[in-house]
């Protein structure tokens, strides 16, 4: 009887040690999106469960959110429903809608505890510009970051070399300007009667907003200023690049109208187009599955080369426990390491946000074998902060909206600019 005496107690005491752990254990809800091509989900639960490992008192529940709309969506209305996600990546222009919901904490305390600048100097500038809020705090740290590239078709390049040539263009190399884009896309549509075989080039829907706003960078513009405040849609410079997207599509009929963002990289994979503007971030789909030669490149200049960056930044929320956000601060840190940082690259084509990833063994060898991977990163020195604004999603409407009607030939570069401004500045003022 002793013994089983004894031995119930050292079963209770089991019992209420490992209760005790659980209790201990810190559970964080993280929302992430993926904004682009290619089944990544598996990727984010083996990074979890690695960071889970080295950190057995927290508990990560990894939430798929959705593409980025729908993240910022669920955040909203977690938020004000009163039981928000503890870490959210959401897309960087939403950064002051987030600010004005009171939504989110700064982040400064924790990167003062980690060194401060000799800690952020780690990562790309460029990619911290989204992070700020007007007060100068650090409110988002960069997760999956990207800009948007050209990828050409080298095969059909070199098909058309007799003709490039003749044109006095090279078949060797992507169109540098936007005179040459104009000759490279015509040369390289193909057409049979009234069908098109091959477009010269797509410039995609979707996320038009995102890739009209390189151009405006190109031709000495921008779409809203660094303060959030003030709208520059309607610009001479920013017509110059609406009209010369409308000249492709409806003029020379050398690129697709609006065709799906989505669908894009499949359409360039299966041959439909010879060069396309997309993000970075659907690499790791093309290099997977293209079976031909292809490149990448900065897009073509105007007067200068100029690109927004993209993407989203992991946010930690107010609302909750100091110690899950002490936990989300570890996890961002986690992911923002150089080995977790490259890891993602690699697997999903979004630049590495610690440039320490860069001098890794295997970063370096999966870089020899696809230098393409490198244009992002070096066009970070031509790149700018995403446009940021509160009610980001209706003047993102505003832009698309008025942007396809224009592709569309539904109203003229003219109206759809000045339609647009107008919606946008009715948004911020709505604040």
């Amino acid at each position: 009887m002793k013994r089983m005496y004894f031995f119930a107690i050292a079963l209770v005491m089991v019992f209420l040690f490992f209760a005790s752990t659980a209790s201990a254990k810190v559970n964080i809800k993280f929302y992430y999106p993926v904004g682009v091509a290619g089944p990544l989900v598996k990727v984010i639960n083996g990074m979890v469960a690695k960071f889970e490992k080295e950190n057995p008192d927290i508990h990560v529940e990894p939430v798929y959110a959705g593409n980025y709309n729908q993240t910022m969506q669920k955040v909203q209305t977690a938020v004000l429903g009163g039981n928000p996600p503890d870490i959210a990546v959401v897309e960087i222009s939403e950064l002051f809608s987030l600010l004005q919901m009171d939504a989110i904490i700064p982040l400064d305390k924790y990167i003062e505890q980690e060194g401060g600048d000799k800690f952020l100097a780690n990562f790309y500038e460029g990619f911290l510009g989204n992070a700020y809020g007007r007060d100068g705090k650090i409110y988002g740290f960069p997760f999956q970051r990207s800009t948007p590239i050209l990828y050409w078709n080298k095969d059909m390049f070199k098909a058309a070399a007799s003709k490039l040539k003749a044109a006095g263009l090279d078949a060797n190399r992507p169109p540098a300007n936007w005179d040459e884009l104009v000759k490279y896309a015509k040369i390289l549509t193909i057409r049979e009667g009234n069908q098109t075989k091959q477009y010269g080039v797509i410039i995609p829907g979707g996320w038009n907003d995102w890739i009209f706003e390189a151009f405006s960078r190109q031709n000495g513009s921008q779409l809203i200023k660094e303060d959030g405040l003030t709208v520059t849609f309607n610009s001479p410079e920013n017509l110059e690049a609406l009209e010369l997207w409308v000249k492709l599509m409806q003029e020379l009929k050398v690129c697709p109208v609006l065709r799906p963002w989505n669908i894009t990289p499949d359409d360039f994979i299966g041959g439909v187009t010879a060069m396309m503007y997309y993000s970075t971030g659907g690499m790791a789909k093309i290099r997977k599955t293209a079976k031909f030669n292809w490149g990448a490149a900065f897009q073509p200049k105007k007067k200068r080369y100029g690109t927004p960056v993209g993407g989203g930044d992991f946010h930690i929320f107010k609302g909750i426990p100091k110690k899950n956000q002490d936990a989300a601060w570890k996890f961002v840190k986690f992911m923002a390491s150089p080995e977790m940082a490259g890891l993602w690259s690699i697997e999903s084509g979004y630049v590495a946000v610690n440039k320490n990833s860069y001098d890794r063994a295997d970063m370096k060898a999966f870089l020899k074998k696809f230098p393409q991977m490198t244009v992002a990163r070096e066009q970070l020195n031509y790149a700018y902060p995403k446009m940021m604004a509160v009610n980001y999603q209706l003047i993102r409407n505003a832009m698309t909206t008025n942007l396809d009607a224009a592709l569309e030939g539904k109203k003229t570069p003219e109206k759809a600019l000045k339609d647009a401004h107008k919606l946008m500045e009715e948004a911020i003022k709505g604040q």
